[in-house]
């Protein structure tokens, strides 16, 4: 059973803030995600909704237009996408389903302003 909440966020970026914002938290399969808007919850449902998932492998063109012409002097971990830390075993099909249903109630909760 997933836990699906909205926690304030006093600090953005290191420093404090006195504008106040949300960060939306789902708990499921023993990972907690966090996400601070709608699209960052809609672009992670879109990556566990594909079964099988292409090479991780991007274009340097690609990189260089994301990160800045300097993009090899950055280690490896640097350049990371957000879905490339996130744990195997999310992705073994019982628990891929369970954080589908899980995102997808969120999103659902958020669409309906009830979260």
């Amino acid at each position: 059973m997933a836990r699906i909440s909205k926690e304030p966020l006093k600090w953005l970026d290191g420093t404090a803030s006195l504008i106040p914002r949300h960060v939306i938290v789902v708990r499921v399969a023993s990972f907690t995600f966090r996400f601070r808007t709608t699209e960052q919850l809609r672009e992670c449902l879109k990556y566990y909704q594909q079964k099988t998932h292409p090479s991780s492998r991007i274009a340097a063109k690609a990189i260089a237009a994301d990160i800045g012409e300097d993009w090899r002097e950055l280690r490896g971990w640097e350049v990371e996408r957000w879905f490339e830390r996130l744990p195997m075993y999310l992705l073994e099909e019982p628990k891929r389903q369970k954080v589908i249903k899980a995102l997808s109630k969120t999103l659902e909760l958020i669409e309906k302003q009830k979260l």
